[in-house]
């Protein structure tokens, strides 16, 4: 029975003994200033609702802790003299784990003389101070509490405004009609490739992620007219941060589900001063299942992943803090056709092929205090991807395999960043930074023509992209800012650059409301395998088609109002505009454009592109929000937008994400059945009009024996609408000294059938639809102790 295992784990885990004692747990933290990043000593920390009154005052490095803290959830203020207050609501005190607070306050322009905690939850916030618009912050709750992500931040990112998934079984995002491609993914400050399992080289998502949000802290999500700080990325910004192990005291956690089976270890280290460590291992739960002798129903297709996040934090008293850290991963998957049904994402009934990848990165980075106003930050990395393949045809008479296709793309990458942050006074902050990358390129290809293999890449050699930026943030008063800078890119590989200015303001026109403005210019490379598709010239040579090809660029103008209806209660609209410019498209008149590319697994392999395409985004997006509070929350949100380009054949077109509408509706309720355990229900509907897709010519696939799509009429059919409903159903229990969780994630509940691909199926010669995933169950256990 395959889910025989987690009902022996449930049955174990309700009939734990309930044991009449109150458990407490600490909460620990640090405060810093919000622009210097210098920490604030002498900070009052009040535990709100406490009788009598509790708290504690930060220390000369702005740490604080409360002890005996009752576990459930609680709401804690901040105040300094000076600096805005800051409250910090509904947060999870839990036995097995200490509950970590780190927070930023910012100074006041015009200081006032009297202090009392009256400020509004900063949940909806960015972390990212000089963020204007279209930004907001998500936390690790957040993405293992929504129904329906996986644990995947990108797959929660799906729920915000103006923002859609690509794919049921990838986590690949479009971000106001943009290309998944245009998504950027950021670490501890450095650019970092794909971090999913099974990532096809040059692409931004995959079917399983690398992440850990269990590694995670509090980060940011960026969806247009983002900072000059970020740059070679049009579409949005994942910028993420590992958080620091606990420096008191030896943690551990142990998980089962979708993602894995997974151990995780943090704690103090005697070097350096307040110093820890914390790493977590993942091993694909399907393939130990597999290795235990069950039958899991899908052939030899069983996904084969591991995976390891670890960071090292070492304060030091007079040199700054070191931090040393890494992500790393390995995946493999090979599927038989005899395994595979029309339905398969992947496999093909006709084919036999092999899947691997790996992906690493390691960082080390240093912050350093030049003065209390002044920090310094240098991260120096190294990371790569190896990616390879086969496809086999079957035989129809014996089912003999033949070598169709194989691939092999490594890609190894030295990357550093530094930047200079200085707090001249309390109105004006100025950032300086640049990066540097360095790639070592090996991509290699081979595919059957005719009894003759051919390749369309067969590349060995490298490239170099260097970035620099400035950003400036002037506060007028308390109510009026702007930032503005200007982000600086230049491809050493053919000598392209790219100028971008940038600009936001924002006027809070009361405490609960306030207007946003964002402005500025964008630029992206191409993928890079497009640089590396080679063309056969006519006297019978092969040559880069694509070497010279500029950035793609993106004008964008993004105008927003938020509203806090009231502490826990957020309204928020936008509406945007993005020209682009310099797209790649065929040099030959055709409807191909760049703008197009991520839809599918690979790229596409066109080989001799030039920069003259263009397209336009524009859309509204609206958000109705209650954070969690008094036991419960909800997040609608609603996109209507247009994604137009034009190809070489100068017709405007809808793009292949012209979704024009997505809806979602989100909601989830806490039950508390006595001070130790708890009941969750959560939801999700997510309603959205069907993708555009280019029809196949039929007639000409069969007379030509492969697939042939009507080109001249790209992407003017609809599929038909998509609907996916998820429910959740949790529980949690707190022991003395350990916090169990235990979770059923009901997913596509109603078992629809929604269409991801159509295809020509050469064998049937008729065209075969392919759909997303159906109904799936996903059970979860977390043990902290």
């Amino acid at each position: 029975m395959k889910f025989a295992p987690y009902i022996i784990l449930l049955l174990s885990f309700l009939q734990l003994p309930v044991l009449a004692q109150d458990y407490s747990q600490s909460i620990t933290g640090t405060v810093i200033d919000e622009h210097a990043s210098f920490p604030l000593p002498g900070v009052s920390v009040i535990l709100i609702g406490s009788e009598p009154l509790r708290g504690a005052t930060t220390d000369i490095d702005g740490r604080f802790t409360i002890d005996a803290v009752p576990i459930g959830r609680h709401e804690i203020g901040f105040t300094y003299i000076g600096y805005e207050d800051r409250l910090v609501s509904n947060l999870l005190v839990s036995s097995g784990k200490q509950t970590v607070v780190n927070i930023g306050l910012e100074e006041k322009v015009n200081e006032l003389s009297e202090v009392v905690v009256t400020a509004a939850s900063s949940k909806h916030q960015a972390i990212n101070e000089l963020a204007t618009v279209s930004a907001r912050s998500f936390t690790v709750e957040e993405a293992s509490r929504f129904s329906g992500t996986l644990n995947d931040p990108a797959k929660m990112a799906a729920n915000f405004a103006g923002v859609s998934s690509a794919s049921d079984a990838r986590n690949d995002i479009v971000i106001r009609g943009n290309s998944p491609t245009g998504v950027l993914w950021r670490m501890e400050g450095i650019d970092i490739p794909s971090p999913n399992h099974f990532a096809s080289f040059g692409t931004t998502g995959g079917p399983v992620s690398m992440l850990n949000i269990n590694n995670l802290k509090n980060s940011d999500f960026m969806t247009g007219a983002f900072t000059a700080e970020y740059g070679n990325a049009t579409a949005g910004v994942f910028d993420l941060q590992l958080r620091n192990g606990n420096d008191k005291r030896h943690e551990f956690l142990g998980q089962i589900g979708f993602n894995g089976f997974e151990f995780g270890a943090e704690g103090p280290m005697s070097l350096g001063r307040n110093g820890s460590y914390m790493a977590n291992f993942r091993y694909s739960t399907l393939e130990v299942i597999d290795l235990l002798g069950f039958d899991l129903g899908v052939g030899a297709a069983v996904p084969q992943f591991k995976d390891m996040t670890f960071k090292i934090n070492l304060p030091t008293e007079n040199f700054g803090r070191f931090s040393l850290f890494g992500i790393g991963g390995m995946s493999d998957i090979s599927f038989k056709g005899e395994d595979s049904n029309e339905n398969d994402l992947y496999g093909d009934s006709n084919e036999n092929s092999a899947f691997e990848s790996k992906t690493g990165i390691i960082g080390l980075s240093h912050l350093y205090f030049m003065d209390k106003n002044t920090y310094s930050k240098l991260v120096l990395a190294v990371s790569g991807t190896d990616g390879s393949g086969t496809i086999d045809s079957l035989s129809t008479e014996d089912r003999s395999p033949t070598r169709l296709t194989g691939f092999r793309n490594t890609t190894t990458k030295l990357s550093l960043n530094y930047k200079i942050n200085r707090k001249i006074n309390s109105r004006n902050t100025i950032s300086v930074g640049l990066s540097a990358d360095h790639y070592n390129i090996e991509s290699r290809d081979s595919t059957l023509f005719a009894d003759t293999f051919r390749s369309k890449t067969d590349f060995e050699g490298k490239a170099q992209l260097f970035q620099s930026y400035m950003q400036w943030q002037h506060r007028f008063n308390d109510k009026l800012s702007m930032v503005t800078g200007f982000h600086l890119s230049q491809f050493y590989f053919n000598s392209s650059n790219a100028v971008e200015p940038r600009f936001g303001l924002k006027y809070e026109i009361s405490e609960l409301a306030s207007i946003n403005f964002g402005a500025g210019l964008h630029s992206q490379l191409q993928p890079l395998p497009v640089y590396f598709t080679e063309r056969e010239s006519q006297w019978g040579y092969s040559y880069l088609g694509n070497e010279d090809l500029d950035f793609m660029r993106s004008a964008q103008v993004v105008l927003g109002y938020d509203q806090l209806l009231s502490k826990q209660l957020r309204f928020k609209g936008e509406v945007y505009y993005q020209k682009i410019s310099d797209a790649a498209v065929d040099s030959a008149t055709s409807s191909f454009s760049m703008l197009n590319a991520g839809r599918d697994f690979v790229l596409p392999d066109n080989d001799n592109l030039v920069n003259e395409g263009s397209g336009q985004n524009y859309g509204l997006e609206l958000t109705l929000e209650k954070f969690f509070s008094n036991n419960y929350y909800f997040l609608t949100t609603g996109s209507l937008f247009k994604s137009t380009y034009k190809g070489s054949d100068g017709i405007s077109r809808s793009t292949a994400f012209d979704g024009n509408l997505v809806l979602n509706a989100l909601a989830g309720k806490e039950f508390k059945i006595n001070d130790r355990n708890a009941f969750t229900l959560d939801t999700r509907l997510t309603y959205a009009l069907g993708n555009k897709y280019t029809a196949l010519d039929l007639e000409a696939s069969r007379a030509y024996g492969v697939e042939i799509r009507q080109e001249d009429q790209a992407f003017e059919e609809r599929f038909p609408d998509y609907f996916r409903h998820d429910f959740k159903i949790g529980f949690r229990r707190n022991g003395k000294r350990i916090t169990q969780t235990f979770s059923v994630d009901l997913q596509n509940l109603t078992n629809r059938r929604n269409i991801f691909i159509t295809s020509y199926d050469n064998r049937a010669q008729d065209e075969r639809t392919t759909y997303q995933r159906g109904f799936f169950p996903n059970v979860e256990y977390k043990v902290l102790f």
